[in-house]
């Protein structure tokens, strides 16, 4: 149901507005792929070894995982154009696009920025109604960061220590990658039970504290997004609570098989570059687990897109499975098809989205 057309769509500030353009511009692309060829360069002076990549056998079967891995890219697409589809009520095809958009914002800027800015930004944009512009937007960050909340309890139950890192044997064996992952849970942990309760248990309490909070002299200068924020958090739990079971099932399944199929891509990557790794259920689903552990800990990394982070990472999380010097070969194909595939298709779709909708005169 839509909400009444006499609510207008919420705004975001001129600043915040410009701010979101600056963000699809091409001239960004040129520091990710500079961030990432360098990562790439220090992978292979370090860890690259020549008679091991020469061993790879380029056959049928590594042909077949590597296509089976772009069309688990493309499902995932189609995962989150399903989710958008639910949120939205826009057609298959519109839904398609804001997801290149999202993806190629996504790219250029720092994975802890961007995203709900760019959401608000866009949907906007496309004129939908204030409760769904709202809704998506918490909606999307209540079930990105819930994906992660409740599935790595239950990963660490079944695999334990040894699906943070590889090596790892306890829970005290805090390095960088196990500090790193406990505090990066704790914090996404604490602002996913914030969203929860204030959108889907106590709405009401969220518009009364933000009011309250723009009220206090050293939030003055803050006031104004305070308020704003406290009406969309009201308009969004209003539009969630109205809906039936098959919106959130929508959302869910979206938001579920999009993850799923953004680490399952990984998986076929690594049986085409190694061959020899074992295909039972359980070795995959502890792969699985792994990137998602590996994930969580690059949620709040500071290049865009994790650029250059991302490649380095990924070699150093599959080394037990894939020998260094060709764990290269998988980050280069994955991010490849991922990440900068992202990146080409924006840079045709982006400029064209932004002269029709941001620019033209009915905007």
């Amino acid at each position: 149901m839509q909400e009444p057309t006499t609510t207008p769509p919420p705004e975001l500030d001129e600043q915040s507005q410009q701010r979101v353009l600056r963000s699809f511009r091409l001239s960004r692309i040129i520091l990710p792929v500079l961030l990432g060829m360098a990562a790439v360069g220090y992978l292979f002076y370090r860890q690259f070894d020549p008679a091991q990549f020469r061993a790879i056998e380029w056959t049928g079967h590594a042909i077949f995982w590597i296509i089976l891995a772009f069309i688990v890219l493309i499902v995932r697409h189609l995962f989150y154009s399903l989710r958008m589809r639910t949120l939205t009520g826009f057609s298959w095809s519109k839904c398609i696009e804001l997801i290149i958009l999202w993806e190629f914002s996504a790219a250029l800027t720092p994975t802890s920025k961007g995203g709900p800015f760019v959401m608000l930004f866009v949907l906007t944009k496309e004129k939908l109604s204030a409760g769904r512009t709202a809704a998506a937007v918490f909606y999307t960050m209540v079930c990105d960061s819930g994906f992660f909340i409740i599935s790595l309890p239950l990963l660490l139950l079944i695999y334990g220590p040894p699906m943070l890192y590889p090596g790892m044997k306890t829970y005290s064996d805090v390095g960088l990658a196990s500090g790193t992952f406990f505090v990066t849970y704790a914090l996404m942990f604490s602002y996913w039970s914030v969203l929860v309760f204030l959108l889907l248990i106590r709405p009401r309490y969220a518009k009364v504290a933000l009011h309250w909070l723009a009220k206090r002299p050293f939030l003055k200068k803050y006031a104004e997004r305070l308020d704003l924020l406290g009406e969309e958090f009201a308009l969004a739990a209003e539009e969630m609570h109205r809906q039936g079971w098959r919106y959130h099932l929508g959302v869910i399944a979206g938001t579920v098989g999009a993850w799923t199929s953004k680490f399952i891509m990984i998986n076929c990557l690594i049986i085409a570059v190694v061959p020899t790794t074992p295909l039972d259920g359980g070795t995959q689903a502890f792969i699985y687990a792994r990137l998602v552990a590996m994930f969580i800990i690059m949620a709040f990394s500071p290049t865009p897109g994790g650029a250059g982070l991302a490649e380095m990472a990924l070699v150093g999380f599959i080394s037990d499975y894939v020998p260094a010097g060709i764990g290269l070969v998988v980050a280069l194909l994955w991010r490849g098809m991922a990440y900068y595939g992202y990146l080409l298709v924006g840079a045709v779709v982006v400029p064209a989205w932004v002269t029709k909708i941001v620019k033209s005169p009915e905007s």
